[in-house]
């Protein structure tokens, strides 16, 4: 009897015990297929997943799988969305680690920083290579930025503006640990348009400031010597005044009109049209200012073809660079008014060109600067703005032209402009 319960206990010892190693090597597998993030699925002969609770237990676990499962993969594709979406924004987005190391960056910072290459995986010191980038970096870690946080950024000869900010997110490859988001605002044009204003201010203060001053001096003199002045100096003085209200009042009026063109408030009428009507009526307008000797030359092709354009602004494009050639080049012995038909490009080529002193090659690229002057104290008294030639340029800019302006000096002058050729199913109206 002793022996058949020696037997007994221990056969149950060993069975008990092939049941402890099966249900551990169950669990093993069960957490092995948890890790992988697949379903278990134990071999059916397999005694010990005849137990309720494991039955349960794996089914449990196989359901949680496949709904973490669906969950990653729903979640990845949202994440892989996001990122395309990110990567497609126009600013300059970057998001590193507490290393600095770059996991994500847009499009824009790859093309700004780093021409267009991959910076996933650098440094942000190494690939976005700018001082005040990273002082502003160095500030946001000791937490003492201020509220200034524009800097610039210069790159293949351009110099770049932005307006920095940074924040804490989750990390994209490590979701437990936080990351850095830096956002650069690109403010470029807006400090291009400041400095642009800023200049225009201080010539638009210079450029009043002389014929008030001068209005100002008369008027006084007028005023508190009357009685004393002979009537000469009484009428050269009266002169002076007059002279330089009409300078202040062309000058508004080109500032107002240049102001209109610049906002593009103006309305264009465009009407298919011929130029030779125009070129010879103004022509005929400044036939009575030639002098002996001078001469004003149509030179027009015969076939030239219609053009859209706003007769009174194509006008006022031509008066003003006719009247530069009497106001800085009074001594010209020909004038030509030109308009030709560029195939290549199919567009109408007008120019005004004179035979005078001609303009310095260092000026040319100028010429079209609001207040540039080649000769400041000569065009003071010629009674010029400086305004003509950067309003002829906005005007043909807003017919979708260009205007381009050649010299040899001491010998000619062209200055030229183009306007597009109308389509040949078009009507043309005289």
């Amino acid at each position: 009897m002793l022996w058949f319960l020696c037997i007994f206990f221990f056969a149950t010892t060993v069975w008990l015990f092939l049941q402890i190693k099966r249900a551990r090597q169950l669990m093993s597998d069960l957490k092995d297929s948890v890790h992988a993030q697949r379903r278990f699925l134990p071999e059916p002969s397999s005694a010990t997943v005849s137990w309720n609770e494991l039955n349960e237990l794996i089914g449990e676990t196989n359901d949680f799988v496949e709904r973490h499962r669906l969950y990653a993969e729903e979640n990845t594709g949202y994440s892989k969305q996001i990122e395309s979406m990110l990567r497609a924004v126009q600013e300059v987005l970057v998001i590193f680690d507490g290393n600095r190391v770059i996991e994500f960056a847009s499009r824009t910072a790859e093309e700004v920083f780093h021409s267009g290459r991959s910076m996933k995986g650098l440094r942000v010191d190494t690939s976005m290579r700018s001082l005040a980038l990273l002082e502003f970096l160095e500030k946001y870690d000791n937490d003492s930025l201020d509220g200034d946080n524009q800097l610039s950024y210069d790159h293949a000869g351009k110099t770049y503006w932005f307006e920095a900010s940074c924040t804490q997110v989750r990390s994209i490859v490590e979701p437990r640990q936080m990351s850095s988001f830096l956002v650069l605002h690109d403010i470029t044009n807006l400090k291009n348009i400041e400095v642009m204003r800023r200049e225009f201010v201080a010539n638009v203060s210079h450029e009043l400031r002389t014929p008030l001053t001068i209005i100002k001096g008369f008027g006084e003199t007028l005023v508190e010597d009357h009685e004393d002045l002979p009537i000469e100096m009484r009428a050269r003085y009266l002169n002076k005044v007059l002279n330089n209200a009409e300078r202040l009042h062309v000058l508004v009026e080109d500032l107002l009109c240049l102001s209109r063109l610049e906002s593009k408030t103006e309305t264009f009428d465009l009407v298919m049209q011929p130029l030779h009507g125009l070129l010879a009526d103004v022509s005929e307008d400044y036939q009575s200012r030639l002098q002996s000797g001078q001469e004003i030359v149509i030179d027009c092709e015969d076939t030239l073809p219609a053009v859209p354009f706003d007769r009174f602004r194509i006008n006022q494009v031509l008066d003003n660079l006719i009247a530069n050639v009497f106001r800085y080049a009074p001594e010209f012995t020909t004038l030509t008014i030109g308009a030709h038909y560029d195939e290549a490009s199919n567009m109408v080529v007008c120019s005004i060109s004179d035979d005078g002193p001609g303009i310095p090659a260092e000026d040319l690229n100028h010429l079209f600067e609001r207040f540039y002057r080649v000769d400041k104290g000569r065009s003071q008294e010629r009674g010029g703005t400086g305004l003509g030639l950067s309003i002829v340029k906005h005007i043909v800019q807003m017919h979708q032209g260009t205007v381009s302006a050649e010299s040899e000096e001491g010998a000619w002058t062209k200055i030229s402009f183009t306007l597009p050729c109308a389509k040949s199913s078009e009507k043309v109206t005289d």
